[in-house]
Formats: C-alpha cells, sequence, structure tokens
C-alpha cells in the first residue's frame, strides 16, 4: 500500500501544535495556518504523526473506510466511557475548532478579547505615568524615588499579567498554550532558524533606529536622549542598572509579547487577516511608548515582532528579538554613563 493511502488529512481540526512535527522522523509532514502538507516521497507510513495527533487532523486512512453512519455512531461515547475509571482523572477538554460553536481554536484570541487586554493595559500605563510624574514621587529623596519608580514599574506589569491569567481561566487551554509560549515547530533546523530570524531581525531593526536617529539630529530635532529617561526611572547606581536590566530585558519584553504579539495581533488576525493585524498591533506598540520622536523604529519593531510571532506560530522568538533590542539600547546607556 502507497504512503499516500495510509493518512486522512482534516486541516480544519488542526490547532499546529507542532507534535506531529516532532514525531516525524523523515521531516515529512509541513503544518501552516490553514494546511497541512505531506511530503509523500519521504513519508513510509510509520503513523507517529497520527499516534501524537489529539484533534484528529492526522488520521489513519482505514479509520475513513467505515460509512459515514457507522463513524457517527462510533464517534459516540459509551456510558462507560462518560465516566473515568476509578484511579483515572478526567483530561481537560481541549479548546474546540475555530468558529466551531462559537469557540475559538487553540491560541486563537476573539476580537472582543484583544480590545480588553489593550484597553486595561491603556489605562494601567496612564495611571502609571500620573504617579510617577505626581509631585509625591518626585519629592521623595534620591535614593528612595528609583525604588518607588521601579516598584510602580512593577506593579504595571503585574496588573497585565493578572488580566492574562483571568482570560486564560475563561478558556479550555493552559496559559502557555492560550499564548502559544511554546518551542517554535520543527526539529534542529527549524530551530536554527528561529535564532538566525531574531538575530536578523535584531541587526535589521537596530539598523533603522540608528539610521533614523542620525537622519532625525541633521534635521536639528533633540529628542530626550535615552541615558535621560532610564536614568530618570532608576537612577545611576549599579543597583538601578541591574534592576534596569530586569525590567527592560526580562519582564518588559515578556509581558509586552503577551498583551501585543500574544492577544492583541491574535484576535485581530482572526478578523482582519495576518497582515493588517501584524500593521494594526505595530502602530499601538508605537503609541506606547509615548514619543513622536519613537514612532517610526516603534512601529518597524513592531512589525519585525509580529512576523516574527506569526512565521513562527510562537511568542518565544519574538520575545528573544524584543529583549535583545532593549539589551543594545540599555548597553549604550551604560557605556555612555561609564564614560562619562
Amino acid at each position: 500500500m502507497s504512503p499516500r493511502a495510509k493518512l486522512l488529512i482534516t486541516p480544519r481540526a488542526c490547532d499546529r501544535c507542532g507534535r506531529c512535527l516532532a514525531a516525524c522522523p523523515h521531516n515529512a509532514v509541513r503544518v501552516g495556518r490553514a494546511y497541512i502538507m505531506v511530503d509523500w516521497a519521504r513519508c513510509d507510513g510509520c503513523a507517529k504523526c497520527v499516534a501524537v495527533c489529539e484533534r484528529g487532523a492526522l488520521a489513519a486512512a482505514d479509520s475513513a473506510r467505515a460509512t459515514p453512519r457507522a463513524r457517527s455512531a462510533s464517534s459516540k461515547p459509551t456510558p462507560s466511557a462518560r465516566r473515568p475509571r476509578s484511579g483515572t482523572v478526567a483530561a481537560k477538554p481541549r479548546a474546540a475548532s475555530a468558529r466551531a460553536g462559537g469557540r475559538l481554536a487553540a491560541g486563537e484570541w476573539s476580537v472582543l478579547e484583544a480590545v480588553a487586554a489593550i484597553s486595561v493595559t491603556f489605562a494601567a500605563f496612564m495611571a502609571k505615568e500620573v504617579v510617577l510624574l505626581s509631585d509625591a514621587v518626585r519629592g521623595l529623596p534620591a535614593d528612595v524615588q528609583a525604588p518607588v519608580r521601579v516598584g510602580v514599574l512593577a506593579l504595571y506589569y503585574i496588573i497585565q499579567l493578572v488580566l492574562l491569567s483571568w482570560l486564560v481561566s475563561r478558556r479550555d487551554e493552559g496559559f502557555a498554550e492560550a499564548l502559544r509560549l511554546r518551542r517554535p515547530r520543527g526539529g534542529f533546523f527549524q530551530a536554527m532558524r528561529s535564532v538566525w530570524l531574531v538575530v536578523a531581525g535584531l541587526l535589521a531593526t537596530r539598523a533603522v533606529a540608528t539610521v533614523y536617529g542620525l537622519v532625525t539630529r541633521e534635521l536639528g530635532l533633540t529628542p530626550q536622549a535615552g541615558t535621560e529617561t532610564v536614568t530618570r526611572v532608576f537612577g545611576t547606581q549599579i543597583g538601578g542598572l541591574l534592576l534596569a536590566f530586569v525590567m527592560l530585558v526580562i519582564v518588559g519584553p515578556f509581558v509586552e509579547e503577551l498583551i501585543f504579539r500574544g492577544v492583541c495581533m491574535r484576535g485581530l488576525e482572526s478578523r482582519i487577516g495576518a497582515w493588517p493585524a501584524i500593521a494594526v498591533q505595530a502602530l499601538v506598540f508605537a503609541a506606547f511608548h509615548r514619543s513622536w520622536w519613537l514612532l517610526f523604529p516603534m512601529t518597524g519593531l513592531g512589525v519585525a515582532l509580529g512576523w516574527l510571532a506569526h512565521e513562527r506560530d510562537s511568542l518565544w522568538p519574538a520575545v528573544a528579538l524584543h529583549a535583545a533590542y532593549n539589551a543594545v539600547s540599555l548597553l549604550a546607556v551604560a557605556w555612555v554613563l561609564v564614560s562619562a
């Protein structure tokens, strides 16, 4: 029997979890947003992909030979199957396929959820700015002011994580699965591709930001220096710079990717498509930096992050690029402070 006859493919049921990609010993399976492709020249019909597929997107063709009536009858659980046996735990049901019964596929979000996430984040952002610019904070001694500012920034990120946890609790999937905090699909070569895309994205976005900064300075524009922005919040001491590293390189990129690429972009993508969603979330992401001077480079960074999250079907490469971008900026600030 040829390999082609051994698999029944149902792309609509696929949630793009990537298990089949990792299970296939011949790298014969490809999964996209609306397709499953099998390289029949490589496939030997071992059915290892079928064994790990929990959604039925890949199935043995023998199971499709029954009549529709027989398949329908066999799909109904028997009375004994409805109750877990003693000593076992019933598995939590996975999210239904896209739009089925009003539900979204695993890892997808609605426009309403995206708007809710951005709205709460914006409200928390404005509250953070009001507190940081208040006379009460500005009047604090210098050695107290930096920890207070860091605490306010930490509370801002905690509010976003609480919101995300609440939204995920309403779904039939875990936090990591809902927000696509999973290993990028594929094996070693796909992992290296992710690394290469992160490095290329960092070089491209930093180059754009550097050229943009040189051009604006030639035009006589004098925006607030990045050094002043960082030291105003974290101070100039070693401890402040370490806190800046934790908040700007570790915590900040992780939380912002969850909000903008994990929820906002996915929610818009379900309604307007991938590239319009990438463009819109990039503009929203840039607007949150509250600087007309940063609007262009931050929009470019948002597009790169959105495309990377979409292309890799995982948030981790985007988190890595975001963290690396901020790390370069922070290293530049540290270099200026040391050289001064």
